[in-house]
């Protein structure tokens, strides 16, 4: 659910969002400093907020191949070994390294979640069984401000676990972790 008084698709100054999202778009960014983009030099930072208020915060991670990993799925990765498999919202940060390409964009730029991000976190919305109101917030790069979008409006014409008749609701259940070698 949208927090009263906010509106979607417009710049919301981030002091004026609910704490708990403020945590999690600081979150974001605090996460975008540990990427490793030799490559690209874009560092993405990305925070899922579970149901419990906990966050798994992630970034992304390049390699010479080129096939890395964005920042919005290592934060789903990270919490599903975690044991958490459902959230409620994530929030993105990116910013190129590059000094000469830092100050081109406005401050005002969001970096939104790529295509597979989307999908990956259609996933995630499918097993918290929020896809209408599962949140994203885009951090701006000045980190004053937010723009806050549903999931299902940036990628409305999902393709989920249902259309290939998969039912997830066993698997969306948070897990406890432990060895089970040391339980016994």
């Amino acid at each position: 659910m949208l927090p009263v008084g906010l509106t979607l698709n417009t710049l919301t100054p981030l002091a004026q969002i609910p704490v708990e999202l403020q945590r999690l778009a600081r979150c974001a960014i605090n996460a975008h400093h540990n990427a490793y983009c030799p490559y690209s030099k874009f560092a993405v930072g990305a925070a899922l907020l579970h149901k419990d208020l906990k966050i798994t915060a992630g970034c992304n991670y390049e390699n010479c191949t080129l096939k890395g990993c964005c920042a919005e799925v290592c934060a789903i990765v990270k919490g599903n070994s975690e044991g958490r498999r459902t959230a409620t919202a994530v929030a993105v940060y990116g910013c190129s390294k590059v000094p000469d390409v830092m100050n081109l964009p406005p401050p005002d730029t969001v970096t939104p979640p790529c295509g597979f991000c989307r999908q990956s976190l259609v996933e995630v919305a499918d097993l918290s069984n929020n896809y209408e109101d599962f949140l994203v917030v885009l951090v701006t790069l000045d980190k004053e401000r937010v723009k806050l979008v549903k999931l299902c409006d940036i990628i409305p014409l999902k393709f989920g676990p249902s259309n290939i008749g998969m039912d997830l609701s066993e698997l969306a259940n948070d897990v406890e972790l432990g060895n089970e070698d040391e339980k016994k």
